[in-house]
């Protein structure tokens, strides 16, 4: 009987910094067919622990076909989050996971995307981006909508000009600051300002307030609410179902998400 609980130890092989206080983790299993097994979609999310610290969810940032690493990136808030931003390379974590549904990939081939995300909200779109740029074949027109409160805060800026071979990647600032050329404005400018993909299935994460939002544009455009797909990772705790702090309307945000379609909870109280 497989159990879920099981965690297996993984080495730190790298650590980027990203923003203030965000880095980028880069992770490999100790044990060699561990790593070799790993396979995931984006979207879905592990179990992290550092001894003495605790454990909490955290969302893939790699991409599954990046076989020889997997990456997360972590803003630091918390005790497990101030725990592992004081490890170094070489040292061990808990892993245990995958665990929830992710973006739906049997959509991938068949149509047009529109990514959206607001500021963290980047970290569980980052995988489906970079599978684009390791196997542009497997998709159609892709398109990126993504904000941040400054240009400060924007994340993997190195990866921009490789993500523009691939994709419309358009981003936006709330603010300016010095040095800034690119747009201003909230995301939802940004449907006013560019031209949308044609026909695209929308895949949207990133703050409450912008969820609100840009449903209430993609209303006001007609998208349909089966095309609209929404992730609720923040509200995961255990992984497994059995804490009951993500239930939502009925559903349990960490085993049948965190990726739900509006059309799914949007009459659930409190989902979004």
């Amino acid at each position: 009987m497989k159990n879920i609980y099981q965690t297996k130890l993984a080495k730190i092989i790298d650590i980027k910094k990203e923003a203030e206080d965000i880095k980028l983790f880069t992770f490999k299993f100790v044990n060699k067919k561990d790593q070799t097994r790993l396979d995931f979609t984006p979207g879905q999310y592990f179990i992290l622990s550092v001894l003495g610290f605790g454990e909490a969810p955290f969302a893939y940032s790699s991409s599954p076909e990046e076989k020889d690493y997997f990456q997360v990136c972590i803003q630091e808030k918390g005790t497990l989050t101030s725990g592992l931003f004081k490890l170094k390379k070489g040292d061990k974590v808990g892993i245990r996971g995958p665990y929830g549904n992710g973006w739906p990939k049997e959509i991938f081939s068949k149509r047009n995307l529109l990514l959206v995300g607001g500021g963290l909200g980047l970290f569980p779109l980052r995988p489906l981006i970079r599978s684009v740029v390791l196997a542009p074949q497997k998709f159609k027109k892709v398109q990126i909508f993504y904000g941040s409160r400054c240009p400060e805060l924007l994340l993997f800026k190195k990866e921009y000009k490789l993500w523009q071979r691939y994709t419309d990647l358009c981003l936006t600032c709330d603010r300016r600051s010095r040095g800034w050329k690119g747009r201003v404005g909230v995301i939802t400018t940004l449907f006013d300002k560019v031209k949308l993909v044609e026909d695209p299935v929308v895949l949207v994460c990133g703050p409450p307030i912008m969820y609100k939002f840009v449903i209430q544009k993609l209303k006001e455009l007609k998208f349909k609410d089966k095309d609209v797909y929404l992730s609720l990772e923040r509200r995961m705790y255990c992984g497994v179902g059995t804490c009951q702090h993500c239930v939502v309307g009925g559903k349990y945000v960490c085993k049948d998400g965190p990726v739900f379609s509006y059309k799914e909870i949007k009459e659930m109280p409190q989902a979004i």
